[in-house]
């Protein structure tokens, strides 16, 4: 199949559309020589001969180092354009096959599906029904880089019988990096940015989805009442990639042991470790961070619980610091007119991200902080007292508001404002497998449970159901607060 002329065509496509192939990798090759229709042809021609003789090797990646938000570097790995569309190739045989496997808690690098969706889950646990209070905030040290070769491979077999597909895929996470002029094995790891990593880490941490699904997640209704009823308390699990957040109706002292469980599992099973220090068991009240998200349930004396979803301090941290990046004094020579397009595509990228969250009231503090940050540009840039540059670029925006504006042709850009966006609720969905034709669905029905002898009846006056729930809560907890 990766040996067909239209799927290298079809992968060679997918490669070069993306803005990291004008990036070369340890050959010096990017889009720009394969920009014709002849090098292209030609390109196919000698990969497709390559892969049907079996020599195709695969190089070693350049080895570059990007910083993060930490201020630590990450270590990426960036492949020849030849290596990335045997990549594509690859990922477009195995994908198919594990979308078939993976289960609902996974969203992270899969078809279709997106960083929402983790965050629309939270809403079915954590209310005032299910009870899922306790938070384990999962950090993995380092996932990408740790992932053992010989038990990936194993898993792999599991599905793929073609011994030549298998031996592809163990000469590219063998292929080493190259570091300068300095050559490195890897015996251990999958470069960050290979196009097959993401599908590679799902592999991998699906295997930390199973483990959930076959002890907590496939329990049938009576099972968790029975836990229940124990004061053990149910869990749910949600992940993005290395990400991920283990949920749990039980008590503080159940999270942690799921925490130590989790954790035994990943040392033995996976041999990745837990990062202890990060990894934080927290009190939904208290509120967490999870994909750039700040979750928390506020209690209000005179009003109902409300689960708030608002950008973190770091991501709106990250906005102000991309912007005075932008207008800096040794940007004072840039047109107004490009630093206006510029700053907009910033501003509705960033909230475009947070739309479906509760940020309102951050979008227009932003608003704000912009608004005079792009002031002080303007006047330092045109060396023009105040006066004159209200004079020059104050303008009435569709006869409602005054905004900063500048002339685009026969039009005006107006300096983009995210609070306008409007804030829509992201439902949780049920995601179908893109690769299935037709649209199928399963029903499984389950007997009714019994109801119990005691049971709520509504917004009424119900002291014996208070009481009970009283005592219940009180005994769960050894009469003692799980807060303290």
């Amino acid at each position: 199949m990766i040996c067909r002329e239209d799927w290298i065509y079809a992968a060679l496509k997918s490669v070069l559309s993306n803005k990291g192939a004008k990036t070369a990798g340890i050959d010096g090759v990017t889009r720009k020589e394969l920009a014709s229709t002849t090098a292209q042809a030609e390109f196919v021609s000698e990969l497709r001969s390559q892969l049907r003789n079996k020599q195709f090797r695969p190089t070693p990646v350049r080895r570059v180092y990007i910083p993060k938000a930490s201020g630590k570097r990450r270590p990426l790995g960036i492949a020849t354009l030849k290596d990335r569309v045997v990549q594509m190739l690859l990922k477009m045989v195995l994908e198919p096959i594990w979308e078939s496997d993976f289960l609902n808690c996974s969203n992270g690098f899969r078809p279709g599906r997106r960083t929402q969706d983790c965050i629309a889950l939270l809403d079915s646990y954590i209310n005032k029904r299910n009870k899922y209070y306790w938070i384990i905030e999962g950090d993995i040290k380092g996932a990408f880089n740790n992932i053992h070769h010989e038990i990936l491979l194993k898993l792999v077999s599991q599905r793929v019988a073609d011994p030549n597909l298998l031996k592809l895929v163990e000469r590219f996470l063998k292929a080493g990096v190259m570091e300068g002029a300095l050559f490195k094995r890897t015996e251990i790891g999958t470069p960050q940015g290979a196009v097959c990593s993401p599908l590679f880490a799902n592999i991998y941490l699906h295997q930390l989805d199973l483990h959930w699904w076959n002890n907590y997640g496939n329990l049938e209704r009576k099972h968790k009442e029975k836990r229940r009823t124990q004061h053990l308390g149910n869990c749910a699990l949600i992940r993005y990639a290395d990400d991920w957040l283990l949920l749990t109706n039980g008590s503080k002292t159940e999270a942690y042991r799921l925490r130590d469980e989790f954790q035994t599992f990943l040392e033995q099973e996976l041999k990745l470790e837990l990062n202890i220090e990060k990894t934080h068991v927290t009190h939904v009240n208290n509120g967490f961070d999870f994909l750039g998200f700040h979750v928390r349930r506020y209690v209000s004396a005179h009003d109902k619980p409300k689960l708030l979803v608002t950008p973190t301090v770091s991501a709106k941290f990250r906005l102000k610091s991309k912007i005075k990046e932008m207008t800096d004094r040794s940007c004072y020579q840039d047109s107004p007119l490009l630093k206006f397009t510029a700053i907009n595509a910033v501003l509705r990228g960033w909230i475009g991200y947070y739309c479906h969250c509760n940020a309102k009231e951050t979008a227009k503090d932003l608003d704000y902080w912009v608004n005079e940050r792009l002031f002080l540009w303007l006047q330092k840039r045109h060396r023009l007292p105040p006066r004159r540059i209200i004079e020059m670029y104050k303008m009435r925006q569709n006869g409602t508001r005054d905004n900063w504006g500048i002339k685009n042709g026969e039009d005006y850009l107006f300096l983009y404002h995210m609070s306008d966006k409007p804030i829509t609720k992201y439902r949780s969905r049920s995601i179908p497998n893109p690769y299935l034709e037709g649209k199928w669905s399963t029903a499984l029905t389950t007997p009714d449970a019994p109801l119990p002898d005691k049971v709520w009846l509504g917004n009424v006056e119900n002291e014996e159901w208070r009481e009970l729930k009283e005592v219940i809560v009180a005994e769960r907890g050894a009469f003692r607060c799980c807060l303290w």
